[in-house]
């Protein structure tokens, strides 16, 4: 159910720049944003007055939310182990419908919680992920994650690919579900797989998401075995466009960043996970200058333990003027970018905007708790001392999906019964 929404004179981040304002909307549709001034006729103001923030809802460009099931199953390993010896067993133990609509919904109502309206989802049974976004009311956009070897869905690669295709015919004109391309990485998706996605991504203008350069033994051992590194290679092949989304790329060179930078790539700059699996550091602020569109997302929970974007853009800030020596680097408002504008320059529409004609995708914040307040710069104020218990509302498509910390779409005690039946099952089999 959509409703009329009216703010009146508050704090407005519209993805590019923060100003006092009012905005309305009209079901599922931003029709009205006004600087300096009110809305005549506009009704009673939802809300109204200078302790308001509205932003867009913010847009989370690379996670597996139904990874959920694993949070802190897997700890303090490298990459190769974390991946081989703990989460691959567990998911071959695991991963079915039910445990991608339980524990991908559970993930997905955290999201919500901390502002997310969207998110760009590389998994397995993804029309489960789906079905879940629907209920519980946020965008995702969904990928099949495509192997060298049969998926733990029971599909081929050659079977998975065809079913992307379904994917992006059936949800073309889905205002909640936006298909993807994921082939998991160039190190378990051969050539031949990555060039029929491509093709895919083409024909329907979706975006091509996978992990790129994630390790220095990644790089190390497709150099060994390509004679070249992933980017450069990719170019090569045609691969690369602006509707790529490139998770990770911690690992890249100069001649790397402005290859992307020509084809208009979109990194999905995942900082937690990549320093907890020792993977290193993506030289964000190089990117960022040779013009690279850099978004910040939080990964999985298996690696991260968490998927609010805010904390994760504050560590993308920090750690970037830590290791530059240099506290100009990443202000605040272009960080915030990255969390909102950024991601949804390759997911299309209004993604991460507030727009006249835009997707109704809002979140209201308070700035007059303890945490934040008093507030000088709102852009500093957001990204370093806000939290999700500072969101008093989101609208997703114009449906209120929070309200004061609640999600008031699904039943939260029904769904943790369910994901603790599912995690009893996990915590014997460890």
């Amino acid at each position: 159910m959509t409703t009329k929404l009216y703010f009146k004179d508050v704090t407005i981040f519209d993805g590019a720049e923060f100003f006092r304002g009012s905005l309305t909307t009209d079901g599922d549709r931003i029709t009205r944003i006004v600087r300096n001034g009110e809305i005549p006729e506009a009704g009673v103001p939802t809300a109204s007055g200078e302790a308001a923030l509205i932003i867009p809802g913010m847009v989370n460009l690379h996670t597996h939310v139904s990874m959920t099931l694993f949070k802190g199953v897997a700890e303090d390993l490298p990459l190769k182990d974390w991946l081989e010896k703990r989460i691959f067993p567990l998911e071959a133990k695991f991963i079915s419908r039910e445990m991608c609509r339980i524990a991908g919904q559970w993930g997905m109502a955290e999201m919500l919680l901390s502002g997310v309206t969207a998110f760009a989802d590389m998994y397995f049974f993804e029309e489960e992920v789906a079905a879940a976004a629907k209920e519980i009311g946020i965008k995702a956009a969904i990928g099949e994650g495509v192997i060298n070897f049969p998926a733990p869905n029971g599909m081929s690669p050659d079977e998975t690919i065809a079913f992307t295709a379904h994917l992006a015919e059936k949800h073309k004109d889905d205002p909640w579900i936006f298909p993807c391309c994921a082939p998991h990485s160039p190190y378990l998706t051969d050539e031949k797989y990555l060039l029929a996605l491509a093709e895919i991504s083409k024909k329907y203008s979706i975006p091509f998401h996978i992990h790129m350069a994630e390790t220095r033994h990644e790089q190390e051992a497709y150099r060994k075995q390509r004679g070249t590194r992933e980017f450069v290679r990719f170019d090569e092949l045609g691969l690369l466009s602006d509707r790529f989304i490139a998770a990770h790329s911690v690992w890249v060179d100069e001649r790397e960043m402005d290859i992307m930078a020509s084809h208009g790539v979109t990194v999905a700059h995942c900082p937690s996970s990549n320093l907890k699996l020792g993977s290193g550091i993506a030289p964000v602020a190089a990117m960022v200058k040779r013009g690279v569109n850099v978004a910040v997302a939080t990964d999985g929970s298996a690696s991260n333990n968490n998927l609010g974007p805010l904390k994760e853009a504050e560590l993308a800030a920090k750690v970037q003027k830590g290791t530059a020596h240099d506290p100009t680097v990443l202000p605040a408002g272009e960080v915030l970018k990255m969390v909102t504008s950024n991601p949804g320059r390759v997911l299309g529409r209004s993604f991460g905007r507030l727009v006249e004609g835009g997707s109704a995708d809002i979140v209201q914040l308070r700035l007059d708790s303890c945490g934040i307040a008093p507030v000088y710069d709102p852009a500093a104020a957001l990204l370093y001392a806000s939290s999700p218990a500072d969101i008093a509302a989101v609208w997703v498509n114009g449906r209120k999906t929070v309200n004061n910390g609640k999600i008031l779409t699904v039943d939260m005690t029904a769904l943790k019964k369910e994901l603790d039946r599912m995690s009893d099952a996990v915590r014997r089999a460890r």
